[in-house]
């Protein structure tokens, strides 16, 4: 007859890693870091940008995908020449790493500093011209509160701006062309005025009390956007108006460049008064008329209105919009914002 209360004891051989299934397998070999890093590859649009934001090199981040995979035995994002899209697996991944994320942030947002959460890469684009104290106010308070988040500014001509918000490619922009386009957003931020400028070897250097009829037929240095509808459309129709009809010598839509090319004595040419100033103090550049009434373009902040953001792209925004309310309540005609 048995005992009931025998003891029995389970074979010493056993091989309990034997008796984990799959999904005990996968739960316990599965590193958090590479689903971040997959996070990250998807947010970002590719491995170099994920590189970039992660400041890691493109090996390591590759690396990390290819790790990834491995643990859930599938292809998680086609990789080819010019494609880069999630698979159907991929996706889902996405969805529940993108689950598991914001639950970990929470618990984060528990034991970690505010500020030091913020953190990322905000790209700009800017047009090469372009004078904006709300945007300089902004980003140096930015920097000041989110020491942690990356700037990647980049210059563009106003209407190459627009575009790359309405397709999707940018998120924040400042030009000087507004559009009236279903999803997209444009916020006054201000004025910039415009002045004519020549260098020391340009036979007008030096000479005072010129009239618009003295630079009239004259060699003209020109900003790509200096046409009608475009960002410079303030000069476009400025030298319409007055007949500006000299011959075209040369075009870029770089500010540098054009200042560049007006201090060589290529041609007279446009430039934000502001940024003209320190080179008339020196005697390297010399105003021409009009000195009074000048051309003034118009500052836009153009931004999507049906993507998600962000957050850090959305504090920058909703920072910028408050300076520049501060800026036009304390400028009574606002001309100077």
């Amino acid at each position: 007859m048995m005992n009931k209360y025998a003891i029995y004891s389970l074979p010493l051989c056993v091989d309990y890693k034997s008796m984990l299934t799959n999904k005990d397998k996968l739960l316990r070999n599965l590193d958090w870091n590479l689903l971040y890093t997959f996070l990250v590859i998807v947010n970002e649009g590719g491995i170099s940008a994920a590189a970039r934001r992660l400041s890691l090199s493109q090996p390591s981040v590759s690396n990390a995908l290819k790790r990834l995979e491995e643990h859930f035995d599938t292809r998680l994002i086609l990789r080819k020449k010019g494609v880069f899209s999630l698979t159907l697996d991929g996706m889902r991944v996405y969805e529940y790493a993108s689950s598991v994320s914001r639950i970990i942030s929470t618990m984060a947002n528990q034991f970690v500093d505010q500020q030091d959460l913020v953190q990322g890469e905000l790209k700009i684009e800017v047009a090469s011209h372009l004078f904006s104290p709300a945007l300089d106010n902004t980003i140096k308070t930015y920097h000041q509160q989110y020491p942690n988040v990356l700037f990647n500014i980049n210059t563009f001509p106003s209407a190459d701006i627009v575009a790359h918000v309405a397709e999707g490619e940018l998120h924040i922009g400042l030009c000087n062309k507004k559009i009236a386009k279903t999803g997209i957003r444009c916020d006054f931020l201000g004025y910039e005025k415009m002045g004519f400028f020549c260098g020391p070897s340009h036979h007008l250097f030096g000479q005072s009390d010129l009239t618009i009829d003295d630079i009239k037929g004259i060699p003209y240095v020109s900003f790509e956007s200096d046409q009608p509808g475009e960002g410079l459309d303030a000069i476009a129709q400025f030298r319409e108006e007055n007949r500006f009809w000299g011959k075209l010598t040369a075009v870029s839509s770089n500010l540098e460049e054009i200042r560049r090319l007006i201090l060589l004595g290529v041609g007279f040419g446009a430039l934000t008064t502001e940024s003209a100033q320190p080179y008339v103090d020196q005697g390297l550049l010399w105003p021409l008329p009009p000195y009074e009434s000048l051309p003034v373009t118009e500052v836009y902040l153009v931004t999507p209105e049906s993507v998600a953001l962000k957050d850090i792209e959305t504090q920058f925004i909703s920072m910028l919009r408050k300076e520049t309310k501060s800026l036009v309540i304390s400028n009574n005609d606002g001309r100077h914002i």
